[in-house]
């Protein structure tokens, strides 16, 4: 939590280093709040998206609605706005392990996969960006480059496991009977590992796999559109290829371990990103705040209406949280 909050303060004051809160003042005072309801509708048509993907994927373990799906995954959400260490993914996996008696690592499995299809989803788009966006700066060209290097080596490593599943398992299998263990730890372990490998059993399904790909595409998209209402809301005109770019850098700036919820690096990577662009920091951070707070509050309030119907404290959904990142150390 110190090393998130110093983080958090450390990108606030970049971000605002050259703003004049006077400008800000009268940005917000300008502003064209009538562009809420589009932005609501753009957001809500995200999440659905998000909740029909997470059910595509875990089609393999059970076919669970997506209106199910939706209650864990906002709630997982909620956590990563809340409590520190996006403990909000461990969070989604125990609620749906627990609702729908899947095993958690099976779970784990497919919000793994989710992070992969995101990555590849958001780096289609910002190579579509850097094609169509002239003159951007050679560093950013060049760590876009080496991030999709790092995309291509996950894919490939993800090829290999769906080739190569059966005999993982059987490896692991012969590895863990050979292990200095009680009988009892051995069979948790063995249970945990073939419940992974079904997790994964997704990207053995070419056309399910298609779709899981289009369907992200899609959601990044209408993440841009997130960020095109927001600066239209403060009279900013740029490019559309300009959101492809502030996607790619907001969704890498999220990765940096800062307090709960992003703050500071969501307004840093708008501030810099749009410099390029010719967008005044004042016009920038105003954006920013539109564009995370509207999110922040939603997302929030519906985890909490999602988290009392589930009848448990988030104090306790932390303490379960912590007992599945247990399990999952101990398949690794």
């Amino acid at each position: 939590m110190a090393v998130g909050f110093s983080i958090t303060i450390a990108c606030l004051a970049w971000a605002v280093r050259d703003v004049d809160w006077t400008e800000v003042g009268r940005q917000f005072s300008n502003a064209r709040y009538e562009t809420i309801p589009l932005y609501l509708i753009a957001l809500a048509a995200f999440y659905v998206l998000k909740a029909i993907r997470w059910k595509w994927i875990l089609l393999p373990l059970k076919d669970v609605p997506a209106r199910r799906a939706a209650g864990p995954m906002m709630i997982g959400f909620m956590g990563n706005n809340v409590l520190p260490a996006r403990l909000g993914e461990l969070i989604r996996v125990f609620m749906l392990s627990r609702q729908e008696k899947i095993p958690a690592a099976a779970v784990f499995s497919s919000v793994a996969i989710e992070r992969v299809l995101d990555l590849l989803a958001v780096l289609s788009l910002v190579g579509l960006g850097m094609i169509t966006v002239q003159n951007l700066p050679p560093v950013f060209v060049e760590r876009f480059f080496y991030i999709g290097l790092v995309a291509i080596a996950m894919v490939v490593v993800l090829i290999l496991a769906v080739i190569w599943i059966e005999r993982a398992v059987r490896l692991a299998r012969w590895l863990i009977e050979h292990l200095p263990l009680g009988s009892e730890l051995k069979h948790k372990l063995t249970e945990l590992v073939v419940a992974a490998a079904e997790g994964t059993g997704v990207l053995r399904r070419g056309r399910l796999l298609a779709l899981l790909m289009l369907n992200s595409f899609v959601q990044w998209s209408l993440n841009c559109v997130l960020i095109l209402i927001s600066l239209w809301s403060f009279g900013v005109e740029v490019p559309f290829p300009a959101t492809l770019i502030l996607l790619g850098v907001l969704v890498f700036a999220v990765t940096i371990p800062t307090s709960p919820g992003f703050f500071g690096a969501i307004q840093v990577a708008f501030v810099e990103t749009l410099k390029i662009f010719d967008v005044s920091a004042n016009a920038a951070f105003a954006a920013s705040i539109y564009y995370h707070l509207l999110q922040y509050v939603v997302v929030t309030a519906i985890g909490f209406w999602y988290l009392g119907r589930s009848g448990f404290s988030l104090e306790r959904l932390q303490d379960e949280a912590e007992h599945v990142d247990e399990e999952i150390e101990a398949t690794a």
